[in-house]
């Protein structure tokens, strides 16, 4: 049996033709599909209000599997990115940082955080901006694997999706309940400043906070992180997905047997889903997951 790996991640924006001159301009990903949400889907995922929604998908130049979705709707009231429990970041891995960091400042592209090493180890150099969602990119230059894990390094400009980033409420129960859906473990623990987390909820720079990742083996699917106590629910309107990073897609060979879905999964035939079924769920802090298989 092949363990999960990631599939896509979609995001919700406000001007989608605006999302595109960066995710397909600025960080040159290809446009595979340009349609509408069809009203099964929207149904699937409990956001009826989003069909007939734009909606694109993209994939990486080194055409690896692994899709970037965009659906355009209203950004919800009460909406301050970074500061709400649920999928936060999505992370690339990109060919040189510094490179990726100069243009995306010369486009006027907000910047979380400049290129700069990790504390732990040499083998990382990212920076984080946030898109025009409010969603957190983290473009990551991987320059070698991890003792616990091994990341992808970059064969185009910015290539694949491969770690989402979620904030909790309650990382260890978080933990515990993608394993346990997953049959994955825990890929490793750390406590350190996390300068996402501090600009989000105007922290002092060196405030530490707890993550862990979600790990089939040495693959990295997803990050945890223990969000401050001032971290509230997303909001999102009635009938439609939350803001920036919505929903995360993993691909697994056979469907949990302990999955609770929102509806019966069905076969989708467009892309980025190709004739596979998929069954939607949704975690302990709201956010949604879709399983493909």
């Amino acid at each position: 049996m092949t363990g999960p790996c990631l599939a896509l991640g979609t995001l919700c924006v406000p001007n989608l033709d605006a999302a595109l001159k960066l995710y397909a301009g600025l960080l040159e990903q290809e446009i595979i599909a340009d349609s509408v949400v069809s009203a099964n889907e929207a149904a699937a995922w409990q956001a009826p209000l989003l069909a007939g929604a734009r909606s694109v998908v993209l994939q990486p130049p080194s055409k690896a599997p692994v899709y970037l979705r965009l659906i355009e709707q209203p950004d919800p009231p009460d909406y301050r990115p970074g500061t709400h429990f649920g999928w936060a970041a999505l992370e690339l891995s990109v060919k040189s940082a510094d490179d990726i960091y100069q243009r995306l400042l010369k486009a006027n592209t907000p910047i979380i955080a400049p290129p700069k090493p990790l504390s732990f180890t040499d083998k990382l150099y990212p920076m984080q901006a946030r898109g025009p969602g409010g969603e957190a990119i983290y473009l990551n230059e991987v320059r070698g694997n991890l003792p616990s894990s091994d990341l992808p390094m970059a064969e185009c400009w910015v290539d694949k999706l491969f770690i989402a980033v979620k904030g909790c409420r309650d990382m260890v129960a978080s933990l515990n309940f993608y394993n346990d859906l997953l049959r994955t473990g825990i890929g490793g623990q750390w406590e350190m400043p996390y300068s996402v987390i501090n600009a989000a909820f105007n922290l002092p720079v060196d405030t530490p906070h707890k993550l862990a990742t979600v790990s089939d083996g040495r693959t990295v699917l997803f990050e945890v992180d223990q969000y401050p106590a001032a971290a509230t629910p997303r909001p999102a309107d009635a009938g439609r997905l939350p803001q920036g990073v919505s929903m995360i897609a993993v691909r697994i060979s056979q469907p949990p047997k302990n999955a609770h879905w929102l509806m019966p999964p069905s076969v989708r035939i467009h892309a980025p889903y190709f004739g596979a079924t998929v069954g939607v769920i949704r975690g302990l802090d709201d956010e949604l997951l879709e399983i493909i298989w």
